[in-house]
């Protein structure tokens, strides 16, 4: 007989609800401290041994410079690129864990890069971008439900979801 996976029978609706409990949670803990919130989040994926602390150290990283360039304390066209050469060096290095590479993934996406019909190209990201975090969040429950693949699938759904609420909040 075979085993059904931990997932089955989970809802999309019962995972927002969790990922949105466990932002609030967080959120309150840190007393509105987002890089504490973020340490936080990915301090919970390394005791799942879902990523490493040196991947705790590069995705901490690359969430200040998301927010340092939403804050306007960094240029956000720099960040960008400086946040996709770290990404593509987690990437090619071949021994990042695949949760590792959703959340660096968010945190690359969180920049908008737009294009005017004369040709400048503008990059901008949310004040307080959320799709990291929420990645990450995403990453933890989804872990939970399923392992490293549902981890991989929360972590991209959660992604997904930060982006949303950062086109609500608008672009800096």
């Amino acid at each position: 007989m075979m085993e059904a996976p931990t997932y089955l029978g989970t809802d999309i609706a019962g995972l927002m609800h969790a990922a949105r409990a466990e932002a609030r949670r967080i959120v309150e803990a840190n007393k509105g401290d987002m890089i504490s919130d973020h340490k936080a989040i990915l301090d919970r994926l390394e005791a799942a041994e879902l990523i490493t602390d040196d991947e705790v150290q590069t995705l901490l990283g690359l969430y200040k410079l998301g927010f340092e360039a939403g804050e306007g304390k960094a240029d956000p066209q720099r960040a960008f690129f400086e946040s996709r050469e770290i990404y593509g060096k987690l990437a090619a290095g071949g021994k990042a864990s695949p949760v590792a590479l959703v959340v660096a993934s968010a945190a690359v996406g969180s920049f908008e890069i737009s294009v005017s019909p004369e040709g400048s190209t503008t990059v901008s990201i949310a004040r307080v971008s959320y799709g990291s975090s929420l990645a990450g969040i995403g990453a933890g429950i989804g872990s939970l439900l399923g392992g490293p693949a549902g981890g991989v699938l929360g972590g991209a759904i959660g992604g997904l979801l930060g982006g949303i609420v950062d086109d609500k909040k608008g672009k800096k």
